[in-house]
Order: C-alpha cells, then sequence, then structure tokens
C-alpha cells in the first residue's frame, strides 16, 4: 500500500511538471521599470509659474518638479515626483502624483505607457490659513508614449526546402497574447501557431 502511494505521488508531480511546462509561453517581452525612468531622468526637471488672487492674496507662484519616475507593482502603475513650489512668500515641497496607462494592442504588437495625470496643489496662507491656489498638473511634460514592440516573429512565414526540389511554406502566427503589470517590470507572453495553411483574411 506504501509503495502504491509512492507511485501515485510521483505521477502526480511527473504530470504537474508537465502541465508547468505546457503553460510556459512561447516568447515574452519584458519591459523594467529602470528602462521607463531612464527617459523621465533625461527629460529632467521642469519648472513653471503663474500668477494668483484668492481670497484677498495675490502674486506669483512658482514651481519646480525633479525626480520624476514610474513605479510599477501588481497590476498598478503610478508616477511619483517631487515638487518645489513658492507661492507669495511662502516656498514649501510637496509629492506630485499621478496614473499612468498601460496598454498592449494586439493588432498592432504595441505595448504603450502614457502618463495620463500627475498633479501637486499650490497653496498659501493669509493670516495663518491655508489657502488653496491652483492644482497643477504636469503629465503634459511627460505626456509622449513610450512604446515597445511585443513578442511576434519577425516573419509571418517561412518557406522549407524540401527534397526533389519542392518548397514548403510555415505560417507563424500568434496566439493567447497576455500582458501583466508586475513588480518593476512589465511581462507580455505569446504562443505561436505553426501550419501549413495561410490564415484566414479578416473581414
Amino acid at each position: 500500500m506504501r509503495y502504491l502511494n509512492i507511485v501515485l505521488l510521483l505521477v502526480a508531480i511527473a504530470l504537474c511538471c508537465a502541465y508547468a511546462v505546457a503553460q510556459t509561453p512561447d516568447a515574452t517581452v519584458i519591459v523594467h521599470q529602470n528602462t521607463l525612468n531612464g527617459f523621465l531622468t533625461a527629460v529632467g526637471p521642469v519648472s513653471g509659474s503663474d500668477q494668483f488672487n484668492v481670497a484677498g492674496a495675490k502674486g506669483t507662484y512658482t514651481w519646480s518638479v525633479k525626480n520624476a519616475h514610474i513605479e510599477l507593482k501588481p497590476d498598478k502603475a503610478t508616477f511619483n515626483a517631487d515638487a518645489d513650489v513658492k507661492a507669495g512668500p511662502a516656498g514649501y515641497g510637496s509629492a506630485a502624483t499621478g496614473t499612468v496607462e498601460i496598454k498592449y494592442n494586439q493588432e498592432t504588437n504595441r505595448i504603450s505607457v502614457k502618463v495620463l495625470k500627475a498633479s501637486f496643489e499650490v497653496h498659501t496662507t493669509v493670516f495663518g490659513k491655508k489657502i488653496h491656489i491652483a492644482d497643477v498638473d504636469i503629465s503634459k511634460y511627460y505626456r509622449p508614449e513610450f512604446e515597445f514592440a511585443g513578442p511576434q516573429p519577425v516573419q509571418p512565414s517561412v518557406d522549407v526546402d524540401l527534397p526533389g526540389g519542392a518548397k514548403k511554406t510555415v505560417y507563424i502566427s500568434m496566439a493567447a497574447q497576455n500582458m501583466k503589470i508586475e513588480q518593476s517590470q512589465i511581462v507580455v507572453t505569446s504562443n505561436l501557431n505553426f501550419t501549413d495553411k495561410p490564415p484566414a483574411k479578416q473581414q
């Protein structure tokens, strides 16, 4: 009986291993968080200024944003930066935070990363009371989309030489594409289908 249990256990382990191998994708593309932040570092600090007239207080506020970076966590992407603000005589530091959209387009095989919104508050103090002036959205300075190629073969088909001078065309197509945001990286996977029949043309 004990021998039978051991055999059944080994069979179960073998089946699990075979299933895991079968689930391994054929092609994987990984975009690291550091790759995205290299672009933001190249953009460097951005700054601006504007006039304000709120609750009897008026003047000019200036701001400067630095250390912009995108943080990738499981199923989530955020934008963060440090903002230095001066509104009238008061100066302070603030956190600029925002949302990042990450998409994979199966038709174009493109991974896109776009900063949708990234804002911080501008305020001043009048007679000891905090007065809100504006919310500055800096996403437009980081608006260009990052685009990366997904996991797709370069050629849609391969010609194979057969004996007797004959040729055969093997067609390659993608299936089961999937994108996941993991810790510090974007992972896009795909399986490949090989067939000697040309793919059906889409209407």
